[in-house]
């Protein structure tokens, strides 16, 4: 029996019926627009871009070449990430299927009312209920710190195909003390604002305290090693408040 854990029972708090319409606007002005530069470096390597490679962990090379076909978006919420990736494709004439799966249906709803292609389904990251190897890649964005890392690395690796991508991304408590104190600077701003919100008062409440305690970048790095993913790449982005994972199934 599957059995649900902290991560899951933070992420039902934060995720409700009640915020589910306003999360879009919500998340680009909290970030300051830089969740869809995030999300746009995502579709980056999703279209087998040159990765730099004074980005790629020692000892591993960069990525080869690869034009994903159906493509599995855990933790799709809205569908913002699965959107833009649809955007991208028709725009560059490709042919790419979309999967979206998330915890939170309310969410999902509001993406279904964006008219997306794909297909949505409500469920759980750590056991995704696909056949083995039915996706050419898989992307999250927000969703490692709510999670057995280990346990989804492993389940992406079921579903993958061979020489398939995998993308994480998430947020990352930024090692310089400067940027540090920026940081609790504005997370308290969000909480005073928050109080306001009461659709959003618990999120900007806790949040900070999930960052921080999350481990998630080196948890990935080595659960894909693990594993037995190849090209691991780490990159992080906006003074590494933020950070993206690239691993590829053989």
């Amino acid at each position: 029996m599957f059995k649900l854990h902290e991560g899951h029972k933070i992420a039902t708090t934060f995720f409700t019926t009640a915020n589910a319409s306003s999360y879009d606007a919500v998340v680009n002005i909290a970030t300051f627009g830089r969740d869809h530069f995030w999300k746009k470096q995502i579709i980056a390597v999703m279209n087998a871009e040159l990765v730099r490679p004074d980005y790629h962990l020692q000892g591993l090379s960069v990525l080869d070449p690869l034009q994903s076909r159906t493509n599995l978006d855990l933790a799709s919420g809205t569908g913002i990430l699965s959107g833009m990736i649809e955007h991208e494709s028709e725009k560059n004439g490709r042919s790419r299927n979309i999967v979206c799966l998330d915890l939170a249906y309310h969410y999902l709803q509001v993406a279904k009312k964006k008219c997306l292609k794909g297909m949505l389904t409500n469920g759980n990251a750590e056991l995704l209920p696909y056949r083995a190897e039915s996706f050419d890649s898989i992307t999250s964005s927000y969703l490692s710190k709510y999670v057995n890392v280990e346990v989804v690395v492993k389940e992406c690796w079921r579903v993958l195909k061979r020489r398939g991508l995998v993308v994480f991304h998430d947020f990352t408590y930024p090692p310089s003390r400067r940027v540090r104190d920026l940081w609790n600077l504005y997370f308290g701003l969000l909480r005073l604002v928050a109080k306001g919100i009461t659709s959003w008062a618990q999120v900007f409440q806790d949040l900070d305290c999930v960052i921080k305690s999350s481990n998630w970048t080196h948890q990935t790095v080595e659960a894909l090693r693990a594993t037995g993913f190849t090209n691991i790449i780490l990159r992080f982005y906006t003074l590494k408040t933020s950070a993206i994972i690239i691993g590829q199934k053989p």
